[in-house]
């Protein structure tokens, strides 16, 4: 009777030891996955602000196709300074006050 005891001890053991094991593999995983994670919603962040960056680049280029005189784009650029000139304006009414 101990013996078939020593026997399902050892089992016991034995699918501890792996269990444990497994556990560590997982957890280690797990780090390598929220490090990866956290990496890319940095890069996420990057490109956000390249995106914002190119995308006032493109206004810019637009006004100025728009002014160097190809009507296409006449509207936009009086939009694009309409707009440009009231953040002027609330410019100079933040800094007189």
């Amino acid at each position: 009777m101990t013996e078939r005891k020593d026997i399902v001890l050892n089992e016991l053991n034995y699918k501890v030891e792996r269990l444990i094991k497994l556990n560590i593999a997982s957890l280690e995983k797990n780090q390598i996955l929220e490090s990866k994670i956290n990496e890319l919603l940095n890069e996420i962040e990057h490109l956000k602000g390249e995106n914002k960056i190119l995308n006032e680049e493109l206004k810019t280029a637009r006004v100025a196709n728009a002014i160097s005189g190809n009507n296409k784009g006449s509207y936009q650029a009086k939009m694009r300074i309409n707009q440009l000139v009231r953040e002027i304006d609330k410019c100079i009414a933040l800094l007189n006050n």
